[in-house]
């Protein structure tokens, strides 16, 4: 199977390598390995380079985002046509036979085109499995958390049907994107794997979770720092933009609704002393890379 595994480097290139460096494990699906050097430095260019083959990076003197960096990884994917495409956030971790196991379940499945793992982190000391993501225009919480009990009890088990599939492992038939594009930019970070899985719905390409194949995921401190900050702007501004593409008729609705919760928790954010949490300019149309405003 031609499947291409895809890396983002943002500031972090020691995790980087060493998640590149188990994928390149791997014994029996030797994929062609990705990897996306976002802000590249010297600095981050000499120590990916002294680990990875020249033909597996791309660098990018600009933070491009999720989307954007990904993105250069897709389009080097499909020009090598190669027939699978795996998003591979670096502070994940699959196993080669949890891939494994869900390329043939996508072989065996030809009416699904995007499948995902079952995701176990640990989130403010809380353990938690999340399968898949539901519709960020109408869910506060979109993680959608593995209920108690016997997961064969569920509908439709092994594989159910979701909103979207998180971008932490993410894997996709080619052609997919050769169909309906690739990842808008305009999020720049957080809401376009969710578009993306919106726009593959539209035309009949279905989403799922495969509940017996499991990832973790392992947030980097750092991230964990940027949580009060990028994470709460991006996924409450990109909210405004994902309704305006996929909710238009419903758009006054879903604006009023969205602002109201915005307000109170810019007033809970005030109140706290956490003005990091308090920044939006949604209605302004300012998408895209706004990281200026908080590093």
């Amino acid at each position: 199977m031609s499947l291409a595994v895809i890396l983002l480097n943002w500031r972090n290139e020691q995790q980087t390598l060493r998640c590149a460096r188990a994928i390149t494990a791997w014994e029996k699906l030797k994929p062609r390995l990705y990897v996306i050097d976002n802000e590249s430095s010297e600095a981050t260019r000499a120590a990916l380079a002294a680990v990875l083959a020249p033909e597996s990076l791309i660098h990018s003197p600009l933070n491009l985002g999720y989307a954007g960096g990904n993105n250069l990884g897709i389009r080097r994917a499909l020009a090598a046509q190669c027939r699978y495409i795996l998003l591979h956030n670096s502070d994940a971790e699959i196993s080669e036979a949890g891939v494994s196991n869900l390329l043939e379940r996508l072989d065996a499945n030809p009416q699904i085109a995007i499948l995902g793992p079952v995701i176990r982190e640990t989130r403010d000391g809380r353990p938690q499995l999340l399968a898949g993501g539901r519709n960020v225009a109408r869910y506060l919480t979109t993680r959608a958390r593995m209920p108690a009990g016997d997961p064969k009890r569920l509908a439709g088990y092994p594989l159910t049907a979701v909103d979207y599939i998180p971008g932490t492992v993410f894997l996709a038939r080619a052609d997919v994107f050769t169909d309906i594009g690739l990842l808008d930019e305009e999020y720049f970070f957080s809401g376009e794997i969710a578009d993306f899985c919106k726009r593959a719905q539209a035309g009949g390409r279905k989403s799922h979770v495969d509940l017996e194949v499991e990832a973790q995921h392992h947030p980097a401190q750092a991230a964990a720092r940027m949580r009060d900050t990028l994470y709460v702007y991006y996924g409450f501004r990109n909210r405004f933009l994902f309704v305006t593409r996929h909710h238009a008729t419903e758009r006054t609705r879903y604006f009023a609704c969205w602002t109201v919760i915005g307000m109170l928790a810019l007033m809970r954010a005030l109140v706290l002393g956490r003005a990091g949490k308090a920044r939006a300019d949604a209605y302004a149309g300012r998408y895209g890379n706004r990281n200026a405003s908080f590093l």
